[in-house]
Parts: C-alpha cells; structure tokens; sequence
C-alpha cells in the first residue's frame, strides 16, 4: 500500500470555511497524484469539532455536496485529535477492496469566542470525570509535566529547547501556522504561564486548515511512498483510570504493532512527526515509541538529537507546537510532512538520506493513538 499523492493548505488563522479549506486541499492531493477525482472510490472525512463549533455534522455529505455527480462511499471519522490517524489507518484496510481511496482531515477553531472553542475542545475528555471537574487539556498535561519532572528530572529548560526547536523549524515550512514568526528562547522562558510548568508557548496554537493523502493499492511511480506499518490503539479516556501519567498505553501498543509489520525498530526510524500539542507530549511520546528508555527523552533533547541534523529530527514541519494544530487535519498533515521529506522535496528542513519516517497520532490524553511507518 502506498501514498501517491499529498496536499495540505496553509495553517493558521484562516478566512476559508471547512467547505473551502477541505476542497482546496483535496484538488491539490489529486493533482500530486496523478489522478482524475473519478478514480477516487472512497473518501474518510476526518473532522473534530464540525459540531460544537461550526455546527455542522455530517460532513461526508458536505464533501459530496464538492463533488457532483460523484456518488462513491463518504465516511466521517471522529477520534478527537487522533481523527486523521484513524481514518488512515481505516482507509489502509479497505484498500483490500479498493483501489484509490481519500483520507481529507479539516478543521476551522479560530472563527468563535475563546470561551466556546475550549467548550468544544474539552469535550475530547470524560464528561462525568474530566469536564465537569474542570479538568481542561492544558491543565492534564501540566499534570504529565509535573510527574515527569518529579520522576525523571525532566525540566522547564528542556520544554523550552523542544519549543524553540519547533519554531525553527516552522520557519523553514511556508504552510507552518508559525511561518516568519520569529520566536526567541527569551521569549518562551518569559512567556505567561497557562497551566504550571507549561507556559504559553508550550502549547499548540488554535489553527484553521486542512490536509489530504490519496493512498492507493499499487504503486504507480518512484514518488509513490510505501506504507510499511499501521496500527490503532485505544485506552481509557480520563486520567483517574489510569496508573501511570508519564506514558500512554494506547502509543506503546500501537507503536509496537507497527513496528512489527515494519520489520524494524524505534532504533531505525529516522525520523518522526509525534503528536506534540504541548512540549512535554513531545518526550512522552519520544519515550514510548521506544526512540530512548523512559525517563530519558530529556537526554535526547540536550543532546540535540532531535534537531534537524542530529540522530533523530523530531517535527521537522514545525511540530503541531508551530505548525499548527487543526485537529481533524493533523493527522493527515504528518503524513503529508513524513511524505514530503522521503521524495526528498522538504528544500531547507530535508532530513538527509531518510528511508523511515514514523507519524505518532493521539486524541485526547492518550485515549487514542495511530502510528504509522512510511519508507523510501
């Protein structure tokens, strides 16, 4: 199985309604394709919040409303900021039966009050046990950082370097939310504190955008990129049911499924697009993809390991830190980056000789997780 064709728009703070940013990548990705939208014959609409802050659902119709006269099986997918990893890995699997199927995430947050997008975002989380609490996304991972910190010494200095990380590297991407935003570690040190130890450029912007991946069964040509592995977990959604906050079951079981399909290991991977809504997922994530032991993805970032030009670039787009993170569309944007990089066309942020690229999905605090591996 093999992604033929990506696209994604610019991510940020968007004049285009879902409609418009969801067509504009979609024409794009059959464009890099090489393929008439006729031979498209199924299309996964990965979307979080359409409801609670567009109020529109049923999206797959929406999409069909974009293509007259096309009446192929449109299918919404909704596993919170997993949503484009899922529909993925779904689409992976029908392509048993089919030939060339569309994977088109969309998102538009930045149109409503501050009050009404943390409303809808919260509702990624328990209801009885989470929301009603008060418990908001900021305010879970703050408690991450915290156990981390208490655990394996984890510290505010290396949260800051992975943020400054992400910027520069948004800075080589055109279509990053943080593109020609110049951001200092001075900045990020002194930035305003949301939720303790996480302060405001810890955490991922509020972006509009969207992002598409046409995978097909057979190759077609060398810019065709192999998936190697494919896997989908899930775990409890709310932190109380949970042992250990430090790492996600749901991201070590898929990981390790992956990696089986793929042949290799986390020791392989050259790099990765992980699920860095805020600066300490990132070493969460970096530990349970098993790219180091537990308690030691702080080793790797002072080291600079995970720099553009160190053993293992991590976000190499920007990260969902700077690039942006419009939930329905970041998923399929990881891919599109991980794409991107192994046809060699990334211009300033290319990883050089890169053969495996791995995107790390989550919704939620670790409810859910996708992984999957391309190769060159």
């Amino acid at each position: 199985m093999y992604v033929r064709g990506v696209a994604k728009t610019k991510f940020g703070i968007l004049n285009e309604s879902v409609p418009e940013l969801a067509y504009e990548a979609m024409t794009k990705a059959v464009h890099d394709a090489g393929l008439p939208i006729e031979d498209i014959q199924v299309i996964y609409v990965a979307n979080f919040a359409g409801g609670p802050l567009q109020n529109q659902l049923q999206l797959n119709s929406v999409i069909a409303s974009l293509l007259p006269g096309i009446n192929i099986p449109i299918i919404r997918v909704e596993t919170a900021c997993a949503s484009a990893g899922a529909a993925t890995f779904q689409a992976l699997h029908m392509l048993k039966s089919f030939n060339n199927i569309m994977v088109v995430g969309v998102e538009k947050m930045t149109n409503l009050n501050i009050y009404d997008t943390t409303k809808g975002i919260s509702s990624a989380g328990d209801l009885i046990l989470d929301q009603k609490e008060g418990l908001s996304f900021p305010a879970s991972y703050a408690l991450v950082a915290q156990q981390h910190m208490l655990q394996y010494g984890t510290s505010e200095e290396d949260l800051a370097l992975i943020s400054l990380k992400d910027h520069q590297n948004a800075n080589m991407n055109p279509l990053a939310h943080f593109y020609e935003k110049q951001v200092t570690m001075e900045m990020i040190k002194h930035s305003p504190v949301v939720c303790s130890p996480l302060k405001l450029f810890d955490c991922s912007p509020v972006s509009d955008g969207a992002a598409a991946l046409i995978l097909s069964r057979k190759r077609d040509s060398d810019r065709d990129i192999e998936v190697v592995g494919s896997a989908l977990a899930t775990d409890t959604i709310s932190f109380c049911q949970r042992k250990n906050l430090t790492s996600f079951q749901a991201a070590k079981v898929a990981a390790r499924e992956a990696y089986s399909q793929a042949g290799i290991t986390g020791k392989q991977v050259d790099f990765a697009e992980v699920h860095d809504c805020f600066t300490i997922a990132e070493i969460v994530a970096m530990e349970d993809l098993g790219f180091c032991e537990q308690g030691q993805g702080k080793k790797m970032i002072r080291d600079g390991e995970t720099r553009l030009g160190g053993r293992l670039p991590i976000g190499t787009d920007g990260g969902l830190k700077a690039n942006g993170h419009p939930i329905g569309a970041t998923g399929a944007s990881q891919i599109y980056e991980i794409v991107t990089q192994l046809r060699g066309e990334a211009g300033k942020r290319q990883v050089k000789d890169a053969r495996y690229g791995l995107s790390h999905n989550i919704g939620g605090v670790g409810g859910t997780c996708a992984v999957h591996i391309l190769k060159r």
